[in-house]
């Protein structure tokens, strides 16, 4: 079971603003660069996101929802709103949703770097959160 408290605690340590909002895709494209393409940026440096008006928003926007999902995830309804929030953007970028959960090496390395680090404990609940919303994906039939 996720401690959610545990993750909501953690992600207040994550301070999003103009400085580190793209760095979720700065550490999502260094560690699964085929990815980048679904946002045209497989010619970018990953290094170079955080001067991206573009990533700033996209960060700003996707780590607002992996925030969210600690309150959503033994709720149904708020958990298939949350992740129907990842799925209209990924369906803008032709970003297949069963490549989802790539995303959370490239957020908990994020939260290494920008929330002062990520406990034994906040990983293993941010890898069941992940987990749920991937078999909850499948159920749903986003993806097979």
């Amino acid at each position: 079971m996720v401690n959610a408290q545990v993750l909501k605690d953690h992600a207040s340590k994550y301070k999003l603003g103009r400085d580190n909002a793209a760095e979720y895709f700065r550490q999502l494209f260094t560690k699964h660069p085929e990815l980048a393409k679904y946002y045209d940026a497989e010619d970018l440096d990953p290094d170079s996101l955080h001067k991206s008006q573009k990533f700033m928003m996209q960060g700003m926007q996707e780590m607002q929802i992996f925030f969210r999902l600690p309150d959503a995830i033994d709720d149904e309804k708020k958990l298939r709103s949350c992740l129907g929030d990842f799925k209209n953007i990924y369906e803008d970028n032709s970003f297949p949703i069963a490549e989802w959960g790539k995303t959370i090496d490239g957020f908990l390395a994020a939260m290494e770097k920008c929330a002062g680090g990520v406990s034994a404990d906040q990983k293993k609940n941010w890898e069941e959160v992940w987990k749920k919303s991937m078999e909850e994906m499948k159920k749903w039939g986003w993806f097979k």
